[in-house]
C-alpha cells in the first residue's frame, strides 16, 4: 500500500515535471514570437523609410530633369518674344507702329506667354503632393508624363508613334505612375540620344494583356546589354556619369508598379531597341 502510494507520487511529480517543462516552452516559444515579430516590424519599418527615402530621391532627381525640360521649351518662346519686341522698335522707329499693327505684336506675345504658362502649370500639377489612391485613366497618367517632356523629344528629332487600343481605369497614386513613365520616357531618349541613332523612334501602346491594363513603351536604341539586365532594376545602378545620373529612376519606377500599384514592370529587348511594359488590374468598378 505504501509502495503504491509512493509510486503515484513519483508519476503526479513527473506529470507534474512534464507539465511544467510544456509551459515554460509555450512561454518561450510566445515570448521568442513576439521578439521575433517586434525584429520583423522593425525590419519591415525601415525598408518602407528606405523605400520613401528613395522614392523622395527619385523625385528630386526627376525634379532637375523637368526644370532642364522647362528651361529648354521656353528658349524658344522667350527667343520670339525677343523678336516681336525688337519688330515693335523698329515698327516705332520707322513710324510704321499703328493700333492695328502694335495689336498684332501684342497678340503674339500674349500667345507665346500663355504657351509657358502652360508649361509650369503642367510643371506644378507634377508636384503637388498626393499620397491618395485614385481611379486614373493609364492615357491621362501617360498625357500628363509626355507634356513635361514632349518638347524637348521633339528637339531632339525622335519621332514618337503612339497607338491606342483601348484605354482603361487603373488604382494608385496618379502623381507616382506619372513619374515612373516619365524615367521609362526619359531613359529611351537618353539611349537614343547617346547612342546617335540616325531616325531614333519612342513607340508606345496602351490596350490590354491578359484581362490587365497595358502599357508598352519602345524605342529603337539598340537595346540592352545581356551583362546588364539583371542589375537595370537595381539601386543606385546607372551607366552615366554622377554627375548625370543617380540610378535611382528604373528602381523607383518599378517600385512604384509593383510595390504601390502590385502590377509588374518588365523589360526586354525587341528587334532594334529595348521594350518596357507595364501590366497592371484594371479597376473593378470601371
Amino acid at each position: 500500500m505504501f509502495e503504491q502510494a509512493l509510486e503515484n507520487q513519483q508519476y503526479i511529480f513527473l506529470f507534474l515535471l512534464i507539465t511544467l517543462a510544456l509551459l515554460f516552452f509555450i512561454l518561450s516559444k510566445i515570448s521568442y514570437n513576439k521578439r521575433l515579430e517586434k525584429e520583423v516590424n522593425k525590419q519591415l519599418n525601415e525598408l518602407r523609410e528606405k523605400d520613401k527615402l528613395l522614392i523622395a530621391q527619385s523625385k528630386l532627381a526627376a525634379v532637375g530633369e523637368t526644370l532642364a525640360h522647362i528651361a529648354h521649351q521656353w528658349k524658344q518662346p522667350l527667343s520670339q518674344i525677343n523678336s516681336v519686341v525688337a519688330n515693335i522698335e523698329a515698327d516705332f522707329e520707322d513710324k510704321k507702329l499703328d493700333d492695328k499693327r502694335l495689336e498684332e505684336h501684342l497678340n503674339e506675345i500674349e500667345k507665346l506667354t500663355f504657351y509657358m504658362s502652360d508649361t509650369i502649370e503642367s510643371f506644378n500639377n507634377y508636384l503637388q503632393p498626393n499620397e491618395e489612391k485614385e481611379s486614373f485613366s493609364i492615357k491621362d497618367a501617360f498625357d500628363n508624363a509626355f507634356a513635361l517632356v514632349y518638347k524637348l523629344l521633339e528637339s531632339k528629332q525622335i519621332e514618337c508613334k503612339f497607338e491606342i487600343e483601348k484605354d482603361f481605369r487603373v488604382i494608385g497614386v496618379k502623381k507616382e505612375f506619372v513619374q515612373a513613365i516619365l524615367v521609362i520616357l526619359n531613359n529611351a531618349k537618353d539611349v537614343l540620344v547617346d547612342n546617335n541613332i540616325e531616325k531614333p523612334k519612342i513607340n508606345i501602346f496602351i490596350g490590354e494583356v491578359d484581362n490587365k491594363a497595358y502599357l508598352e513603351i519602345s524605342d529603337n536604341g539598340g537595346g540592352i546589354p545581356s551583362e546588364l539586365f539583371e542589375k537595370i532594376f537595381d539601386p543606385y545602378f546607372t551607366t552615366k556619369p554622377h554627375s548625370q545620373g543617380t540610378g535611382h529612376g528604373l528602381c523607383m519606377a518599378k517600385m512604384i508598379v509593383e510595390k504601390s500599384m502590385h502590377g509588374k514592370l518588365k523589360v526586354e529587348n525587341i528587334g532594334p531597341g529595348a521594350k518596357f511594359s507595364i501590366l497592371l488590374s484594371k479597376d473593378s468598378n470601371e
